[in-house]
């Protein structure tokens, strides 16, 4: 425990000196009786200690005295991060030989992997075939994100394919977003064949918003387009990468979390406990037992 303001207990000295140099001059007042009053006064220890309570009571509080401890924060604000996949009819493709998987069960492992190394940013989850939609705002709850993956399936947002509308989404998830960071990682394994939004819209808007791209062009380089997804990465000053198995995709998404560390210094926070209440109430007490005792006296 310690006292914010210090200094004014030192006002105690005050009271002391006026104690022995500016007693009270009853005898000055005139009104019947007042010798027997002073008398009793002045031989009454328990308002003498009444006085002193209120005295230092106030004075205590006055100096407001606090106790604190340290305590890291759950979450440090440095980054928010949306993750964009492909879920249309195309991503129902092998993608593995040896275990039989197709291209968007392995990217549902791999993404599994990802969310849980990205403890210290809120993460957001957007879902796009011939249609985009948020699966997930951006949130802390990694748990409740990570849980949501493996009920995904293909073709639940329709056939075909709108990079345009689901980027947009993202960033219309990011816009109002006070983190230090935003960041986009699109992963696609075909070409814009769906969707209303034209590119140079999708482009202002991430331009607008502050936010970076990071794209995936999955499977083979037909399959995709490389031009597209270049542009909207280097026009955001982020990355476009090409995987076209199991392996190279799942390095893809760890050089991403290389290249956007989710480590945050974190500033710790000073919880501040104030204390005055109980010397104020002891003062307070204290002076309602004084002008109790005092007013029987002069009965």
């Amino acid at each position: 425990m310690h006292f914010e303001y210090p200094w004014v207990l030192s006002a105690v000295l005050v009271f002391l000196f006026c104690e022995k140099w500016c007693p009270l001059r009853l005898d000055l007042l005139y009104f019947p009786n007042i010798d027997n009053i002073a008398g009793s006064r002045a031989g009454t220890s328990l308002l003498q200690a009444l006085k002193w309570m209120v005295i230092t009571g106030s004075l205590i509080a006055l100096a407001s005295p606090v106790t604190t401890k340290e305590a890291a924060p759950s979450y440090a604000l440095g980054r928010d991060m949306v993750l964009i996949i492909d879920a249309s009819r195309s991503m129902d493709e092998t993608f593995s030989i040896v275990t039989r998987e197709n291209k968007f069960e392995t990217l549902k492992k791999i993404l599994e992997s990802f969310i849980q190394k990205r403890k210290s940013d809120r993460l957001g989850l957007v879902v796009f075939g011939e249609f985009a939609y948020v699966a997930s705002p951006v949130t802390f709850d990694h748990r409740m994100l990570a849980k949501m993956i493996p009920f995904l399936e293909v073709g639940m947002a329709g056939e075909r394919t709108a990079i345009n509308d689901a980027v947009a989404m993202a960033a219309n998830l990011l816009k109002s977003s006070d983190a230090k960071t935003k960041v986009a990682v699109l992963l696609t394994d075909g070409r814009n064949t769906a969707g209303k939004i034209p590119l140079p819209v999708v482009e202002k808007l991430l331009k607008q918003y502050g936010i970076k791209l990071y794209t995936i062009g999955v499977g083979r380089p037909g399959d995709y387009d490389p031009k597209l997804l270049s542009e909207l990465a280097k026009t955001t000053g982020g990355r476009f990468f090409s995987a076209s198995d199991a392996g190279m995709l799942k390095e893809v998404y760890d050089t991403i979390d290389r290249l956007e560390p989710s480590k945050v210094k974190q500033q710790p926070v000073i919880e501040t406990t104030y204390l005055f209440s109980y010397p104020l109430f002891v003062a307070a007490m204290s002076l309602l037992a004084y002008l109790l005792i005092l007013n029987r006296s002069e009965v």
